[in-house]
Order: structure tokens, then C-alpha cells, then sequence
């Protein structure tokens, strides 16, 4: 290849850059919102500071002038002149109060008006001169003052409409005195006036995106500065609403106006009860944040392009071996995939797969061809096709330890499937499994290869011992494990044979007949055996020329009459008594031949020419293959007695119908003579008794009945459709008088054969 994958180039530059930038872009943020929340916090409390400052250089001017108002009416010269008329001659003091309240309207505290009112003497005094209260406009209005519920207070109120009063401001500030302060008899008042303008010049704001807002006790704002930032914001519901909810005396919160986000920060005043606001937008209040992030941004980006470049010399730098490397292995392996190769690390791993999978394929196919060569040497061994020079060759190249004293064959046989989850086409499967068992249960060191031969499966077992007894207790034991592996693991009961002990391998195949003639003994001992064949009588087993010939009889009557239960009882009693006489193999073998022979020559007495009992087999082979004299009887019960049970079944049912069909016959045509069963019997050549029970079986009733209820129905015919007397119906239905014929119609019908006829006579 003349360029070389990149791929884990990218890595390891991906790599480099997320580690290199990670801190970068983490210190980055991090520092830009410590820095823009360190300002914010400081910029909400500067402006909580200035609506502090705000609301003090309001609160002076206001105490300052309650102050100096306070005592100027308790002085005595105004305290005296409340109760004098102010009439002409009294000038002099009128210009002393004049000079009195022309000096309280200083420049700082920014008084418009001050008015002095009398209601005990009638006089209203102000900057432009004194009237009697009759002559103001606003005296019903003045009048209501005396009626606050304090004796001092701030009051909003709008200018007066007096064309001598001017003022640019629309509205204007009272604090309202009712005097004499000390006294609960009122007798005038003290009202100082205050533009509101003049409050709106005793602070600082920012004018371009500030809002100051100063609100009374009655929720009314009456001081806004740049009311058009707020145009579209609903004051009321959406700030002094939610002012007047909070318990804290200041603080911030945030409201919406369209798509510009205010923050609100507000004071109550406990002087006043007044509300201080300030409105500025957070954009404005977040510039300088902004201005920081923008400036670490910068710093960020600037480090991210140094990591960037060092990331690509370092990543060049690790690469190059990895380079190397794969150009090196793409001169010595050629690529074997039409696939693009993504990087040196991939290629390297496919070609490394491939010859791993190379080699263990070649050591499969060598394994597989070994145990196939050892299951092939077994199989010879078994059968007897080896010379001892064979022999000794094949173990050595086969691996085999020949360091054994003694060995012996083990053969396991299935007992049965029935009663088990299998069936028969599992018989190869499990064979299969219990050869997996016993590879694993005997090491390697113990045995030779097991295989499966036939419908058994069988291990050649070594002795490392000279002592016979200790090897046939071994061979017990392991036996009793084998059995009770195979049962916790396939749930299957085992015989086991085991052969003669020897030293010989040429004596396997003698051996081995050995181990199945063992398991041949199941017959009378049983499942679940453990055989030896030195334990069978080795002179052979004395030849009983006896069989039970009485039940075999009595077991071929039940059959002919098709009697099931007996067929169950008598069978078992013949199996029983093989079983009491101790019968060698062979003469189990013969017995049950000679049993199957009588049946199969009841089917050609009986007329049954032809019976087909299994499915193209031999019914000889067929019963050999089986074990034990639980599979004999069973298979001879229900694949052999069972299929002529029910030929013979079909044939009496056959028969029956057709005598009963006879019988129906004669009683529909000979009803009005005399009829009897004996004569029927006589004229069908059977029993009586026989006839009887057939008919009953067939039809449900007996003979008797339904000859009574096939007269009966005559009788009716001939009441309704004929003119026949009732004498004459008796007669001819073969009663022995009418008395009897009435009789059993009224039993019938419920009524007598007059009552019937006459009731059907108009039907």
C-alpha cells in the first residue's frame, strides 16, 4: 500500500485535542461565570445602594422640613397668632409670621408653598397673601384635613388650579400639621408644599436605561423617571402586587417587559410607608459580564489553537512506530480483504486472526482425524481385527498409556424409555451423551478411547493394581457412579456389564461378548443392574423343558373372547412364573419365542388370515432387541395380543349387528304370531341365551320389550286408522284375553283403548 491508513492517527490527535483543550475550555467557563457572577452580585448591590442613596436624600429633605415645620408651629408667636383675628391693625404681626415662613422656604428642602389656616378665627395665610376661608377654593377640601386620623402625615396631591399658583409640576408633596400639635382641640393647620419634580432632582440615575419609581401608601405612583422604558410593563399587577406580598423591607427580583428582562429592586420606607423602585434592564446590568466573556472567549480560543498545534507534532511524534510498523507488515503479509483498511492496527489484527484461525483449524481438523483413528482402532480392537503387533503400534502413535496390570470392559445398556421424556429416535443421542459421561468420569490415565457399539456403549478400564479384589471393587464403584450421573443428568436408568478381568489387549473382543452376555442376566434381575460375568454359572444355565402350557391356554381363551382384564392377569402370571424358575438367557429367549408362536397360531384358528403386528421388521428380531421381561411383555401385550384383541372385537360386533338386524326382522313381520326367543334361537341355530344378551347389547333393551313396544304401536295404528274391535286388536296381537290387552295399553298411554279411540276419533 502506498499510503498508510490514518485512523488511529485521528485517535490519537482527537486524543491529544480533547486532553489538551478539556482544561482550556473547563478554566475558561468556569473563570467567566465567577467573573460575570462576582459582578452581577456586585452590580445588584450597587444599585440597592444607590435606591438606599435615593431614598435617604428623599427622606432628608422630608425630616428636614418636618423638623423645621415642627418647630415653627410650636413656637409661641404661631401658637398665639392661631388665636388672634388678623384683622388691619394687626400687621405687624402678620409680617412676623410672614418672615417665619418665608425663611422655612430654603433652597435645600425645595418648599413651593406653606399655609397657615385658622378655623377658630377664619384665616388662610400663603406665599401670596391672607384670605378668609371663605374666599379659598379649596376650603371644603381643607376643611377635611382636620379629620385625618394623625396629627401629622405626607400627603400626595395634585397642584391647585389658583392661576397665582404656577408650577411645572403637576403634582406636589403636603406634610400636613393640625395644630396646636400638644392639644386635642384643634384649631388650624400648617401644610408645606413640595413639586415632586424637586424630589426627582435630589438623586442620580442612569437616565438612558434607568427607571426610578417612588410610590405612596395608597399604591399611587406619583414620581417616575424615563416612564417610556417601562411602556408596555403592567406596574401594578406585575411589581407593586408582588412588592406588597413580600415581608422583606428591600431586595431584587426579576419581571418581563416583551423580550426585555428587568431587574427590580425596591425599598420600603418605614418613615412614610412610601415604596422606592428602581428599574433597569439586565441586558444593561450584564454588559460588563458579557464584555468578560467575550474577552475569556478570546483568551480560550487562542489556547485551544496553541493545544491544537502541539496535539499535532505530539500525535505525529507517538504515530510514526505505529507507521513503521504497518508499512513493514504490508510488505511481508498481503491483504486478504477487498474491505479498506481503516488504520495499521486493524490490518495488523486481521492478519494475525488469520493465522490464528489458520492454525486452529489445522489442529481441529488433526484432532478430529485422531479421535476418528482411535474410534476406528477401538472399533477393530472390539471386533478382533488387530494382531498384537498392530496393537502395540497404534497405542504408541495414538498417545495410550500401556502401563496397566489388568483391564476389563464395561458395557452400559439403556434399561428402558418408557416412563421417560425420550423416545426411541433419542436412542443414538443418548448413547452419545452417556460416551460424554464416561469420558468424563474416567481420566485418561484409566481408559482407552469409549465408543458406541450397537445400542450399547463401552469403555475398556485399566488397573494400575496387581490385587483383583481392589480392581473389582474399583469396577464397583465406578459403576455406581456411572449410573448415578447418568440419572441426575439425562433422568435414565442403566445396566451395566463387566467382563472378565485381562491383561491381553488381543482379548477385547472376548472380553466384550463377555460384558453383553452379562447384561443378557437383566431378565431376571432387573433395572438398574450392576452384572459381573464371573459372577453368572459358568457351566451355563440347567436347560427346564417345562412351560406352563395351562396359561398359556387360559391366556388364549381370554384373548378369543376378547377379555382384556383376564389377557392382563394370566400374561403376568406366565411372566411370574419364568421369573420363580431362575431361567438362564437363552431359555427366556426360547420361551418367549415358543409364546409368540402360540399366538401367532390363534390368529389362523380364529380365521384371521392375515395380521400385520409391526411395520416391515421381524417380530423375532423386534422382541430380542429387547432387555428386560418388562419391555418383553409390554411389547408382546401391545404390539402383538392388542391387534388381534381387536380384530376379534370387530368380527363379534359384526356378527352381533347381523343377528340383531335377524331378530328385528322376524318380531316386524311376524308380530301378529306367536313369537318366542326359544324359537328364534331355533330357527337362527344359536343359544338363547346367547341370542338374548346379543340383542340387548346391540339394541339396549331386552327381546320381551320391544316386542311389547312394536305390538303397541300397532295397536294404535289399528285404534285410529282402522274400525277393528278391541277384541279383535287383542286377538290379533296375541294377547291371552282384552282384560290383558287393556291392561297394558292403559299402562302405556295412561288411558283406556276406548278412551284413546274415541279421543283421536275427530283427528
Amino acid at each position: 500500500m502506498n499510503k498508510h491508513p490514518n485512523k488511529y492517527f485521528i485517535k490519537i490527535l482527537l486524543f491529544g485535542i480533547i486532553i489538551s483543550s478539556f482544561p482550556v475550555i473547563t478554566i475558561g467557563i468556569f473563570s467567566y461565570f465567577k467573573a460575570s457572577s462576582t459582578i452581577q452580585t456586585n452590580a445588584n448591590q450597587a444599585k440597592e445602594m444607590s435606591l438606599n442613596q435615593i431614598q435617604n436624600s428623599v427622606e432628608q429633605v422630608l425630616k428636614t422640613t418636618d423638623h423645621s415645620l415642627t418647630y415653627f408651629v410650636n413656637s409661641a408667636l404661631l401658637i398665639n397668632t392661631l388665636s388672634e383675628p388678623l384683622v388691619v391693625h394687626q400687621f405687624q404681626l402678620f409680617n412676623e409670621i410672614r418672615q417665619e415662613l418665608t425663611h422655612l422656604q430654603t433652597f435645600d428642602t425645595g418648599i413651593s408653598d406653606i399655609v397657615l389656616l385658622s378655623k377658630e378665627k377664619n384665616w388662610f395665610i400663603n406665599n401670596i397673601g391672607l384670605y378668609r376661608l371663605e374666599q379659598v377654593e379649596d376650603a371644603v377640601e381643607l376643611h377635611t384635613y382636620f379629620h385625618l386620623p394623625v396629627d401629622s402625615m405626607w400627603r400626595v396631591a395634585k397642584n391647585t388650579s389658583d392661576p397665582k399658583m404656577y408650577h411645572t409640576c403637576q403634582t406636589h408633596i403636603e406634610l400636613i400639621k393640625k395644630l396646636p400639635l400638644n392639644s386635642t382641640n384643634k384649631k388650624g393647620l400648617a401644610i408645606t408644599k413640595i413639586p415632586v419634580c424637586h424630589l426627582g432632582k435630589l438623586f442620580s440615575y442612569d437616565q438612558d436605561n434607568e427607571s426610578v419609581m417612588i410610590v405612596g401608601r395608597d399604591q399611587q405612583v406619583f414620581l417616575h423617571t424615563n416612564p417610556t422604558i417601562l411602556s408596555e410593563l403592567d406596574i401594578r399587577g406585575s411589581v407593586l402586587d408582588h412588592i406588597s406580598t413580600l415581608v422583606s423591607s428591600s431586595g431584587q427580583f426579576r419581571v418581563a417587559e416583551g423580550v426585555t428582562n428587568f431587574t427590580v429592586s425596591y425599598r420600603k420606607s418605614d418613615y412614610n410607608g412610601w415604596t422606592y423602585l428602581s428599574f433597569i434592564s439586565i441586558e444593561e446590568l450584564t454588559k460588563q459580564s458579557r464584555a468578560i466573556g467575550w474577552f475569556t472567549a478570546g483568551i480560550s480560543i487562542a489556547l485551544l489553537i496553541v493545544a491544537l498545534i502541539v496535539a499535532w507534532f505530539v500525535s505525529q511524534r507517538i504515530y510514526s512506530p505505529v507507521k513503521k510498523l504497518f508499512n513493514f507488515t504490508t510488505n511481508v503479509f498481503p491483504i486478504r480483504t477487498d474491505k479498506p483498511i481503516k488504520d495499521g492496527f486493524e490490518f495488523l489484527t486481521e492478519q494475525i486472526h488469520h493465522v490464528v484461525d489458520e492454525n486452529s483449524q489445522m489442529e481441529n481438523k488433526l484432532q478430529t482425524q485422531a479421535e476418528q483413528l482411535k474410534v476406528l482402532f477401538m472399533l477393530k480392537l472390539y471386533q478382533g481385527d488387530l494382531s498384537s503387533k498392530d496393537i502395540t503400534e497404534k497405542l504408541h502413535s495414538y498417545g495410550y498409556n500401556d502401563s496397566w496390570h489388568k483391564l476389563s470392559v464395561i458395557t452400559v445398556q439403556i434399561d428402558t424409555l418408557d416412563g421417560t421424556r425420550y423416545n426411541s429416535n433419542d436412542q443414538d443421542l443418548l448413547l452419545f451423551a452417556i460416551n460424554n459421561i464416561m469420558e468424563e468420569l474416567i481420566t485418561d490415565t484409566q481408559r482407552l478411547t469409549p465408543i458406541v457399539i450397537d445400542q450399547s456403549q463401552t469403555t475398556i478400564r485399566f488397573s494400575h493394581t496387581q490385587d483383583a479384589q481392589s480392581f473389582k471393587e474399583d469396577l464397583f464403584l465406578l459403576a455406581q457412579n456411572i449410573q448415578q450421573t447418568i440419572s441426575k443428568y439425562l433422568q435414565l436408568d442403566v445396566s451395566i456389564g463387566i467382563s472378565l478381568p485381562f491383561t491381553e489387549l488381543v482379548n477385547v473382543q472376548q472380553a466384550y461378548h463377555e460384558s453383553l452376555e452379562a447384561l443378557k442376566n437383566r431378565m431376571r434381575l432387573g433395572d438398574r443392574a450392576i452384572i459381573y460375568y464371573h459372577e453368572l454359572p459358568q457351566g451355563g444355565y440347567p436347560i427346564h423343558t417345562f412351560f406352563p402350557s395351562k396359561l398359556q391356554n387360559e391366556l388364549s381363551d381370554a384373548i378369543k373372547v376378547a377379555n382384556r382384564e383376564q389377557v392382563d392377569h394370566f400374561l403376568a402370571l406366565f411372566f411370574q412364573d419364568l421369573l420363580n424358575k431362575q431361567l438362564g438367557p437363552k431359555e427366556y429367549e426360547m420361551w418367549t419365542a415358543r409364546l409368540l408362536i402360540d399366538f401367532i397360531q390363534l390368529t389362523h384358528s380364529l380365521g384371521i388370515h392375515y395380521m400385520s403386528f409391526t411395520d416391515n421388521q421381524s417380530v423375532f428380531e423386534q422382541m430380542f432387541r429387547l432387555r428386560t421381561t418388562k419391555e418383553i411383555q409390554d411389547w408382546l401385550r401391545y404390539s402383538i395380543i392388542e391387534p388381534i384383541i381387536v380384530t376379534i372385537e370387530e368380527r363379534m360386533l359384526s356378527q352381533y349387528k347381523k343377528i340383531s338386524e335377524h331378530i328385528i326382522m322376524i318380531i316386524q313381520e311376524e308380530f301378529e304370531q306367536e313369537i318366542s326367543l326359544d324359537s328364534i334361537a331355533s330357527r337362527l341355530h344359536y343359544n338363547p341365551n346367547y341370542i338374548s344378551s346379543v340383542f340387548r347389547k346391540e339394541t339396549g333393551i331386552p327381546f320381551s320389550e320391544y316386542l311389547a313396544m312394536h305390538r303397541h304401536v300397532k295397536a294404535v295404528h289399528y285404534l285410529k286408522d282402522t274400525g277393528m274391535s278391541i277384541k279383535e286388536i287383542s286377538q290379533r296381537l296375541q294377547y291371552n284375553n282384552s282384560q290383558n290387552f287393556i291392561r297394558s295399553f292403559r299402562k302405556t298411554e295412561g288411558m283406556t283403548p276406548g278412551q284413546y279411540r274415541e279421543q283421536h276419533k275427530h283427528q
